[in-house]
């Protein structure tokens, strides 16, 4: 269908007046604050949180402009504009947006309403990583703030981006009892972070409540449910993950009955609304693994999740991994669907595997999303964190892999360090390095330098050389380590290192993935 196109004339105040009046069970106070007592408004300490973006001191507090510096409010609203870039929301590109307290950025207008509809509603285009009704006002010994951050290659970041934190938030009427975290990550399409061709994801953390006093709720639980999802506006176009209301982690779909809070704790969900006048959403993998090591003879198991995001599908998700040996899966079609998955590799299987799976609906047409899984396999005996890969095929048709062996006792002395995968007659050297990161090379250089801190550089005057196999491996001295400044082996306990493999092939240089040690 052809999509109406959202702009503020669109969403005038009688349809914003009508859809609130059918949802709020009750209503509030007309000042700000309501009577309630508010102590220490400058404490806007942060959270440790985990989520998609780690909330740091780069980020701002949301100007709701409420009078205090931690801009505590209820119901609050900010405009958010973006610098140099466009957020393409179901092909309506947009330069700003608003930010609004109750879980949600919405386009064209803010959005106080504190008691969720379930998508889709003829009004309110909105993204809501959690529609429901928060309230910042309380004791700021336990309750947290609302944050925002801009990337933009304007200003010499790498990649658009727009993250919005909603870090340890309570629930109306100022209540910390209970303190939900979640963020909403919004870009251009082109961040890898949240997967190329995707421009929305949500993440979450702890998230302990539902509902606020005025919805109904009792508690934070029951009453009118919150909803995860994000809605065009037109009454057609929309995607729901689902609506919450309880505690637990029961979980349905989208469109069944409301399910347990606790099912989002930890998930991420990354998607792409760009798709203007696109009925079917395809599906969305639910906090999908994407990396993991293991060793030769170590069953591994993991499982692969997905849901269409409109109501009455049925997904089914397969894979291509028929060719590798010692691996099975067995699908359950669903909304959700799953794919429980085992994998249990021999000595022949050392180095990466690349297993796609593709989820795909039964809508019309039917839509499919495509989600890549990496399995580093090393031998018996490894030790260490894979990280930061795979780093981009060689000459080989594969990504070079690197593992170590031994023991992360700074006693022992038994570190051997291995990379596998690389072409024949090829040189190199591992490198090693006390922080973590990933920095784009230029051309000439294949993968990413996953190292930071005090990169130490190499650990031998002269390269490895494969000659005619594909592995190089090193015994390393821990006794002797070129550490970047002086001081004696016992300084390193404690300290994670990252070791990586960095190679010739041809005329291109290489990267392996990284291994991460901490030392005991």
């Amino acid at each position: 269908m052809n999509l109406m196109r959202l702009s503020t004339l669109s969403l005038v105040p009688f349809l914003v007046t009508t859809a609130v009046a059918q949802t709020l069970p009750q209503s509030k106070p007309a000042t700000s604050y309501g009577g309630v007592q508010v102590s220490n408004l400058g404490n806007c300490a942060q959270f440790p949180v985990t989520l998609c973006v780690p909330l740091d001191n780069t980020f701002t507090v949301v100007p709701f402009l409420q009078g205090n510096p931690c801009e505590r409010n209820d119901d609050g609203s900010a405009i958010q504009q973006l610098t140099g870039w466009s957020f393409d929301f179901y092909g309506t590109p947009f330069s700003s947006l608003w930010i609004n307290n109750n879980g949600n950025v919405s386009f064209g207008l803010p959005f106080s309403a504190f008691s969720a509809s379930p998508f889709p509603i003829a009004s309110f285009p909105m993204i809501a990583p959690f529609w429901g009704d928060v309230d910042t006002r309380g004791d700021v010994g336990t309750d947290g703030a609302v944050w925002v951050r801009e990337w933009s290659t304007m200003s010499g970041d790498a990649v658009n981006r727009l993250v919005v934190t909603w870090d340890h938030v309570g629930y109306y009427d100022s209540l910390t009892d209970k303190l939900n975290t979640f963020q909403v990550i919004l870009t251009d399409g082109n961040d890898p972070l949240i997967g190329l061709g995707n421009n929305v994801c949500f993440c979450y953390d702890d998230m302990q409540w539902t509902t606020g006093d005025a919805s109904n709720g009792v508690n934070g639980f029951g009453g009118v449910p919150a909803t995860v999802g994000a809605n065009q506006g037109n009454g057609t176009d929309f995607f729901q993950i689902g609506r919450f209301d309880q505690p637990g982690a029961a979980y349905d779909g989208p469109a069944g009955n409301p399910d347990g809070i606790d099912f989002l704790d930890g998930t991420r969900f990354c998607f792409d609304v760009s798709l203007g006048g696109a009925n079917n959403v395809p599906p969305v993998y639910v906090n999908p693994p994407s990396m993991f090591t293991t060793t030769v003879g170590t069953q591994l198991n993991f499982q692969v999740d997905a849901i269409g995001p409109e109501s009455g599908q049925t997904v089914t998700i397969t894979n291509d991994a028929g060719a590798l040996a010692h691996f099975v899966a067995s699908a359950t079609p669903g909304n959700p669907a799953s794919s429980v998955c085992a994998f249990t590799p021999d000595a022949t299987q050392l180095g990466t595997h690349i297993i796609r799976f593709t989820a795909t609906d039964d809508g019309v047409p039917p839509a499919a999303t495509l989600h890549t899984v990496t399995i580093f396999v090393g031998p018996a005996g490894t030790i260490g964190v894979s990280e930061c890969g795979p780093n981009g095929v060689n000459s080989t048709g594969r990504p070079a892999t690197m593992w170590a062996t031994g023991s992360t006792t700074l006693s022992a002395n038994l570190l051997t360090l291995y990379a596998a995968d690389l072409p024949a007659q090829s040189f190199g050297y591992f490198i090693a390095g006390t922080g973590a990161s990933v920095a784009s090379m230029p051309g000439g250089i294949v993968g990413d330098l996953c190292l930071a801190g005090a990169v130490i550089g190499r650990f031998a005057q002269t390269p490895l050389n494969t000659g005619g196999g594909s592995t190089v491996s090193m015994g390393i001295d821990l006794t002797a380590l070129p550490r970047p400044v002086g001081g004696a082996i016992s300084a390193l306990v404690g300290e994670a290192w990252g070791f990586q493999y960095f190679y010739r092939d041809g005329a291109a240089a290489h990267f392996s993935n990284a291994v991460r040690v901490t030392w005991l």
